[in-house]
């Protein structure tokens, strides 16, 4: 059992390898903040709130921070064992989250028809389990509600998009702590082991480096998200930096990538060119990753007129440098 806070308990499971961490609050109304895989329902949450001499039925609302499938994946599983809980999720989440078919074809395989990028068949259908079966939303929140769990104990629901559009964290009224979901992802995710698993997976820039400075802004005594450990006291602040520097990093690296092709990269190309001048590239399977961040990057460089876009004889999307533009790093 661990409880980090009075009524407040970290449920801990596991996706590939990575920690994955959930939170449970018991007020007089008992909250979720997400759901874990299809398969964490009977693997880690029952144990726990049976641990607790909870049953599912116990659960008031089951708050789904973003749609990824270790996030929104047991959501069908804990309604169906209680009827009458509330499923809520960000406003502009809300399609994908009540929906797996759609995470599928909107977030895991959004890069397939203009970049030619995927997952193979064994590792979208494992993906598709993960994300269990369609269950609708009931609630949607767009930030700046609070939820009360208890008389003078409330949740304060913040909008943090970069890593999905419509993704929430709550920061908790009697202690300041903030929980992030995946909302700020570091420089790196670590496995149980210790060792670098995983890339982080921002999807747009721009909002996700907003989302940096306004958790600065919040100054959360404490930070939890769903895979990092807990950081508290300066450990925020550190943690903040080291997310907005990966950032600003490997925006350096996609334009420096760029202004050195004169054909142009496929998004492909400049994946293979950026892993390469990291510290410590990636393996070939992790590197794929880097599609999520990298489109999010060279698409930013597009809008600000510093890259063109065109589509090759492949009908691939192939991106030039524009050296002269605007926002470019001539």
């Amino acid at each position: 059992m661990t409880e980090i806070g009075a009524g407040i308990h970290r449920i801990e499971a596991e996706v590939g390898g990575r920690p994955l961490y959930l939170f449970l609050f018991l007020g007089e109304q008992k909250l979720l903040l997400d759901a874990g895989c299809s398969t964490t329902v009977e693997a880690s949450i029952l144990p726990y709130l049976a641990a607790l001499g909870l049953g599912p039925r116990d659960l008031d609302v089951l708050l789904v921070t973003h749609p990824d499938l270790d996030h929104q994946g047991g959501v069908h599983a804990l309604a169906a064992a209680n009827p009458s809980l509330t499923v809520a999720c960000g406003t502009l989440d809300r399609d994908l989250v009540s929906d797996p078919e759609l995470i599928l074809e909107r977030r895991y395989l959004a890069y397939v028809a203009a970049h030619g990028i995927g997952y193979d068949e064994d590792t979208s259908r494992w993906m598709r389990e993960m994300c269990g079966e369609a269950r609708e939303v009931d609630r949607v929140f767009a930030g700046g509600e609070t939820i009360e769990l208890a008389h003078g104990w409330d949740l304060s629901v913040f909008h943090v998009p970069g890593h999905s559009p419509g993704h929430l964290a709550v920061q908790d009224s009697r202690t300041g702590a903030l929980f992030s979901g995946d909302c700020i992802q570091g420089s790196v995710y670590l496995g149980l082991d210790g060792t670098p698993k995983l890339c982080p997976t921002y999807t747009d820039v721009d909002p996700y480096l907003e989302t940096i400075e306004r958790v600065r802004t919040l100054a959360p005594s404490e930070l939890h998200g769903c895979h990092w450990p807990a950081a508290r006291g300066s450990e925020v602040e550190a943690f903040l930096e080291e997310s907005r520097a990966y950032v600003e990093h490997l925006d350096e690296l996609v334009r420096a990538c760029l202004l050195e092709a004169d054909s142009g990269l496929t998004l492909r190309e400049l994946i293979a060119c950026v892993n390469g001048r990291l510290p410590r590239p990636w393996e070939p399977d992790v590197a794929a990753e880097l599609v999520y961040s990298l489109n999010g990057h060279v698409e930013r460089l597009v809008g600000v007129g510093a890259a063109q876009a065109e589509r090759d004889e492949d009908d691939l999307t192939v991106y030039r440098s524009v050296a002269s533009s605007p926002g470019s790093a001539a």
